[in-house]
């Protein structure tokens, strides 16, 4: 009767069958979704024999599922090196675990490289595609992150009060709020909303700030005063100025009427822009967008030598527009 094998190892004796039941335990741990105890299992196993490519590459994914990433992709590293034939599989593994560990440019070297040399099957491309395009915008987050997180320390909250605000030139209190435009303005709401009812406030500064309030979708109450009209706003519940009804409507009569006058069309527009955030949120107060429209028409006309057709009263706005809408260099 032939003698039963028994493995050793540093005088632990293995019986006969014991690493199969091991093998077959960790499978079904991690078919399963009991990671952790497929993890044990599959390493009491490695710990007496080279694991092969299925219970390597199961092996891998359960550390994954339970985020130990630099051991899941030293795992996939080593079943490239044996000549896996689940290659594709490994390597969909292997690209998330270097998104998990930051590793974004690799990423995208790697699939750029599989690309050229189409090495990825056709039925397996969508999927590439998708992990590239998955990697692009978690790098593009990560980065947006980091710019916020640099803005926010770099932030002098006190720059902010209305004394030490307005003591600084036009142009300096401009770059002042657009350095808010990359954090959250949040704690420093209330602030802003000081700013924007100021008597001293310049229309165009009082515009930038509530443009950010809104933008980001804060909640609070501000009374805007301006070109002799006040009203009681929620920064919450405006729209941003480009997204407003009647600038759509303007704009949509602008580029039918001046179809054929690129330059003039393109004047108009470039005023229009300046005019809208200038004014914001009240855009052009109670006049009707066809007034609107053979009014600026009429403007930039006149600026190239034509003689004025419109009522004196319109022309003189879009003047007083242009006076606020242009800052002093200091």
């Amino acid at each position: 009767m032939p003698k039963k094998k028994y493995i050793t190892k540093e005088n632990v004796i293995m019986f006969p069958g014991t690493l199969e039941r091991f093998k077959t335990q960790a499978h079904h741990y991690a078919e399963n979704y009991q990671y952790d105890l497929a993890i044990e299992a599959f390493e009491k196993v490695l710990a007496y024999e080279e694991g092969d490519e299925q219970l390597l590459g199961a092996y891998a994914f359960s550390l994954f599922e339970v985020k130990r990433f630099e051991e899941a992709r030293a795992i996939c590293e080593e079943l490239f090196a044996m000549g896996t034939d689940m290659y594709i599989e490994v390597m969909e593994l292997y690209l998330s675990t270097c998104m998990e560990l930051r590793e974004f440019q690799h990423v995208e070297a790697i699939i750029s490289q599989l690309m050229t040399e189409n090495v990825i099957p056709p039925q397996s491309f969508e999927q590439f595609e998708h992990i590239r395009a998955l990697n692009g915008r978690i790098a593009a987050s990560e980065r947006n992150k980091e710019e916020q997180t640099h803005v926010e320390e770099q932030l002098d909250e006190s720059n902010y009060l209305l004394d030490a605000f307005f003591e600084q030139s036009l142009l300096k209190q401009v770059q002042l709020l657009r350095t808010l435009q990359q954090t959250n303005v949040r704690p420093i709401a209330k602030r802003l909303k000081n700013i924007i009812e100021s008597e001293d406030v310049h229309p165009m500064v009082q515009s930038i700030a509530l443009y950010i309030l809104v933008e980001q979708e804060v909640s609070i109450y501000v009374e805007v005063s301006k070109f002799g009209h006040t009203e009681l706003v929620n920064t919450a519940t405006l729209v941003l100025p480009e997204n407003m009804e009647i600038v759509a409507r303007v704009l949509e009569l602008v580029e039918n009427k001046l179809e054929q006058e690129v330059s003039t069309c393109d004047m108009v527009q470039y005023l229009i822009a300046r005019h809208v955030l200038v004014t914001y949120p009240f855009a052009w107060f109670d006049y009707e967008a066809e007034e609107l429209l053979e009014g600026y028409i009429d403007y930039v006309h006149q600026m190239f030598g034509h003689p004025a057709q419109s009522n004196s009263e319109l022309q003189n706005f879009f003047a007083e527009l242009e006076k606020f809408s242009e800052l002093p260099e200091a």
